[in-house]
């Protein structure tokens, strides 16, 4: 999409669900997952058969642009249609026909307004035009529309004229013979200024909404963590520097938009082999601090803070501390939330003498960047129910955003918190969710996975190292790495990748105590696994993955009175041995056998 706004006409459509803020009151989820229903099942559909496009969904309202009235109201007649026909919620639209200015996936000006305005208006089951749209259908339709006269629209100096039609439209017949091209009648009406709007608007109150738990994508468990003593081993011989992108301030914005863009920033540079870089959910742990005490907390060698003085566009204040004191770089103002985050990254690649990536980056709408966003937060928050739901509406924005459907494979799979029984068939399947996506980090942990669980350990390795290779910052990978060499039988490697993810994210959430007890179990250190895994319970007191470990871990130590409470939680959640042993794809038979072995004898039953 090209960067400079463009102006165009356009018959714009706004649709909204009638009685929606009573609903929500009555029946909050029921109502919005209604919304998100119809909108997949019906309204999108009808939108894209007809040559629209959706702009964006606000809650529970749409806003899409058409090359024609004619098109706009075949597919509001198609929606309200099949709206009275099923047990649907009621709707109203309205249509606009006007100059409106497209910038990166978003639309703005006066039309829009009037848009919205005539939605308000229309007959619920129907549709209102303002007197430009009408005048492009009127000889075309054979039913009368109601005259609703003159009325106010904020912000718009002279009144608009509305027509409206009820019911009638849903037995609209074609109107596309030879249907003209959207363009106003002589003495339709003079253009109207256009003014831009603040494209972060909405992102905001999105994120605000959210919470705080933004940009722990895919990774629920984080709760109140604590920094682990570091280990001897690395990799490396000679480290990279360790920087911490610390999340963003904001001056006239929540603080939930400057913490979502900077968790961006540090994903942009996480495939960058010359610079070690805080994971989000660390870097967020040091949220508030000085940053020599950041520095200390994450022990990171430079610390970057974040200021967005204004609207998000005007560009990020960057402040590095490190090294030989501290350098400040200007804000670079851009034209989308995206471009945003990527110049940030770019101003610290060549801060560090780092090479800018090669490649065109895939620019995401704004909208749909934001529905991303707000998933991550709600599985942050364990609320896997609205994070769904966020994702589906981004990918409604843009259907082919990889990173919702990833997103929604680890929602699926939950692997570290989620229930142990048919672990396994659930890694397929998200893996199969991901087939002919890139190879992003996400889609190579989930295909690791799956290749694990289907019994080609070989083949889990090489996702694995790939996933090293390519996001050498990815500090999940790095864990998943050091998971399955300790699973291969090979400790040392295992240890070495451990002490990798723990300085990219040394401030250990749930679910990477959870993943170390499961390694040090497989290594033959029970008491080890056992506390490792009482800490991750201590956090996430629901992840069955550290309720087994700590089972089998200190039934092998003979405490059986202890391992019999975290025995009876898997046991009345319904789970089997079987079942616990098929979500522990052991390489050697000795460490399956003796996980078989504690599990029984703590009291865990074989079947039901």
């Amino acid at each position: 999409m090209p960067d400079k706004p463009q102006r165009r006409l356009a018959a714009i459509f706004v649709l909204d669900v009638s009685g929606f803020s009573r609903m929500m009151a009555e029946d909050e989820a029921g109502t919005l997952n209604q919304v998100l229903a119809q909108q997949q099942s019906l309204i999108a559909p009808a939108i894209r058969a007809h040559q629209g496009r959706i702009v964006k969904l606000m809650g529970d309202g749409v806003l899409a642009v058409f090359p024609s009235v004619i098109s706009a109201v075949e597919a509001a007649a198609e929606i309200q249609a099949g709206a009275a026909r099923g047990r649907h919620l009621k709707l109203r639209i309205g249509i606009n026909l006007g100059e409106v200015i497209i910038a990166q996936g978003d639309v703005y000006g006066d039309e829009v307004n009037i848009a919205a305005r005539l939605e308000a208006l229309a007959p619920v089951g129907g549709v209102a035009l303002s007197a430009a749209a009408y005048s492009q259908v009127r000889n075309r339709i054979p039913y009368r529309f109601d005259d609703l006269g003159l009325h106010e629209v904020k912000n718009i100096p002279e009144p608009v004229q509305a027509y409206a039609l009820g019911e009638e439209l849903t037995s609209l017949p074609s109107l596309s013979q030879a249907a003209p091209q959207a363009r106003p009648e002589p003495g339709g009406g003079a253009k109207r200024s256009v003014r831009g709007v603040w494209i972060a608007a909405a992102a905001c109150a999105a994120l605000a909404a959210a919470g705080g738990g933004w940009w722990l994508a895919g990774q629920p468990g984080f709760r109140d963590s604590q920094p682990e003593m570091p280990l001897p081993a690395v990799e490396a011989a000679r480290l990279p520097p360790l920087i911490a992108v610390l999340p963003f301030t904001t001056g006239s914005g929540p603080p939930e938009l400057g913490h979502a863009l900077s968790g961006e920033v540090i994903r942009a540079l996480s495939s960058i082999p010359g610079l070690a870089v805080v994971a989000p959910d660390s870097s967020l742990a040091a949220a508030g601090l000085p940053p020599e005490r950041a520095a200390e907390l994450l022990g990171a060698e430079y610390v970057i803070s974040g200021h967005l003085p204004g609207p998000p566009l005007q560009g990020i204040r960057l402040q590095i501390h490190g090294g030989s004191g501290r350098a400040g770089l200007p804000a670079r103002p851009q034209t989308s939330l995206p471009k945003l985050t990527a110049a940030a990254a770019a101003d610290i690649l060549v801060y560090f003498g780092q090479p800018l990536p090669s490649g065109r980056a895939v620019l995401v709408p704004d909208q749909a960047l934001m529905q991303l966003l707000v998933a991550r937060s709600k599985l942050a928050e364990g609320e896997r129910g609205a994070a769904g739901l966020a994702l589906q509406q981004a990918l409604l924005l843009e259907p082919g955003l990889a990173e919702a459907r990833v997103l929604q494979a680890m929602l699926e799979l939950d692997f570290l918190t989620g229930p142990l029984a048919g672990l396994p068939q659930r890694a397929v399947r998200a893996a199969q969710r991901l087939e002919g996506l890139p190879a992003a980090p996400g889609v190579l942990r989930i295909r690791a996975l799956a290749a694990q669980f289907g019994g080609r350990p070989g083949a889990a390795l090489d996702h694995a190292r790939m996933l090293q290779q390519e996001y050498p910052n990815d500090a999940d990978g790095h864990l998943l790495r050091a998971w399955l060499l300790h699973l291969a039988g090979q400790g040392a490697a295992g240890e070495a990748a451990y002490a990798t993810a723990r300085r990219l994210n040394p401030v250990l959430p749930a679910r990477y105590r959870s993943l170390r007890a499961a390694m040090l179990f497989a290594s033959g250190r029970d008491e080890a696994a056992a506390a490792a895994a009482g800490l991750a319970l201590e956090m996430e007191p629901r992840a069955q993955l550290a309720l087994a470990v700590r089972c089998a871990g200190l039934s092998g130590l003979g405490r059986f009175d202890e391992a019999g409470r975290p025995c009876a939680q898997l046991a009345a959640a319904g789970l089997t041995l079987e079942q616990a042993a098929g979500a522990f794809p052991h390489g050697a038979a000795a460490a399956q056998q003796r996980l078989r072995t504690g599990l029984s004898l703590a009291g865990l039953p074989g079947q039901r």
